[in-house]
């Protein structure tokens, strides 16, 4: 698929990204992850629903619905300059995923078809499965596995440390500039 080639540089940078991840040990910043009550069965009246069933899953946000978590972006300077530089029209959502082991994310859907989104494993994904619609794969540290995430989706881990992934999102290719500028406005 030519409009994807940007991947492999992101791939290239699996170094620089596993190595800002490694650093980002010695200080606090993940936090617990929610999700909307609307992307799942298991809804509650909360802010977010529960968003797994077993284990603990946390996140390390670097953008979040066109905000910039300057603080955490500062700690991880070139996983930002990646994102931005070679993800086509990104869609200002990005973040470090963690699974603690034995950790199942149940079945969840995305907002919407206008965008997709990207997985790359950096550390800990023995024992890890992710399934979109029909589809399971086990994930390898270093290769990107994109996705359309309005299609009901969910994760295991079921290995011997912390899974974390870097995940971020970029507006679907099928959209026009013209389209996504649009879109952009109405999000905004």
């Amino acid at each position: 698929m030519p409009e994807m080639q940007w991947l492999r540089d992101v791939e290239a940078s699996f170094a620089d990204v596993r190595e800002e991840l490694m650093q980002l040990r010695e200080h606090k910043g993940f936090q617990p992850y929610r999700q909307p009550a609307w992307s799942t069965k298991l809804a509650s009246p909360d802010v977010g629903a529960v968003s797994h069933d077993s284990g603990d899953w946390n996140v390390f946000y670097l953008f979040l619905h066109n905000q910039r978590f300057e603080e955490n972006c500062a700690r991880c300077p070139k996983t930002c300059a990646l994102i931005e530089r070679v993800a086509p029209r990104q869609y200002k959502h990005a973040f470090f995923s963690a699974l603690q082991p034995g950790t199942h994310v149940i079945a969840h859907t995305g907002p919407t078809n206008k965008k997709l989104r990207c997985h790359m494993p950096v550390l800990g994904v023995e024992g890890s499965r992710l399934r979109v619609g029909d589809d399971t794969r086990e994930q390898e540290e270093g290769k990107c596995y994109v996705f359309d995430d309005s299609f009901e989706h969910e994760a295991w881990h079921d290995g011997a440390s912390t899974r974390i992934v870097l995940i971020f999102d970029v507006w679907h290719p099928d959209f026009s500039d013209e389209e996504i500028k649009f879109l952009s406005y109405l999000q905004a």
